[in-house]
């Protein structure tokens, strides 16, 4: 009599062990890479928010204008950097509609270390009553440490340098060589440093 080929009972436990071990094993490596996709995804976010505000604060630095602003009735530096307030005026807004919206606009980056967020507070024109609600938007999120300072060449933590000459028109339009700020966002420090290209647009506008 012809015996029936087969598996036994102990070759059928250890074929499942194995695949149980082999399925454990494939899971796990399946885990990690879309654990590494999901870091590499959020890597990707965090570094484009990151070179998106440098790019939003580079075009600000190079359209910061020596215009003095009306507060009020009062008339305020063209750039101030006083106990962490930084604020400037800028040019270079077009209007293609020809709505009236006026090229210069007054600018603030606020930081607030509560919430970890550097803000952006937008002022349309140089005039401005007490009242008027700036436009704000989220610059940065996860900023643990934001500071400015001014290059004049060198390093100030304040602008206006000279308070005594603030009641002086001209001086009030006077602005710095460049600003450098320092940041920290999610753990990594930056530097970065800008120059102010627009420090000889009165002059060259009282020239033309």
């Amino acid at each position: 009599m012809q015996k029936r080929a087969g598996f036994t009972l102990v070759e059928l436990l250890v074929a499942i062990a194995i695949f149980a071990v082999l399925s454990a094993l494939g899971w796990k490596v399946f885990d990690y890479l879309i654990k590494v996709k999901e870091r590499n995804a959020q890597h990707e976010q965090k570094l484009a928010n990151l070179q998106q505000a440098y790019q939003q604060i580079l075009k600000d630095s190079i359209q910061i204008a020596p215009l003095a602003s009306n507060v009020n009735g009062e008339i305020e530096p063209a750039l101030v950097l006083q106990n962490d307030r930084f604020v400037f005026s800028k040019i270079g807004v077009t209007d293609p509609l020809l709505q009236g919206i006026p090229a210069e606009e007054r600018i603030q980056y606020q930081y607030q270390a509560d919430t970890q967020r550097l803000n952006r507070l937008r002022t349309r024109g140089l005039n401005a009553a007490a009242q008027m609600q700036p436009e704000s938007s989220v610059l940065l999120e996860n900023v643990e440490q934001f500071q400015v300072s001014v290059l004049n060449p060198n390093q100030l933590s304040s602008w206006p340098e000279y308070e005594q000459q603030q009641d002086d028109l001209m001086q009030k339009k006077r602005l710095p060589k460049g600003i450098k700020i320092n940041l920290t966002v999610n753990g990594v420090a930056y530097e970065w440093i800008f120059s102010l290209l627009n420090t000889d647009y009165l002059e060259q506008k009282q020239k033309s």
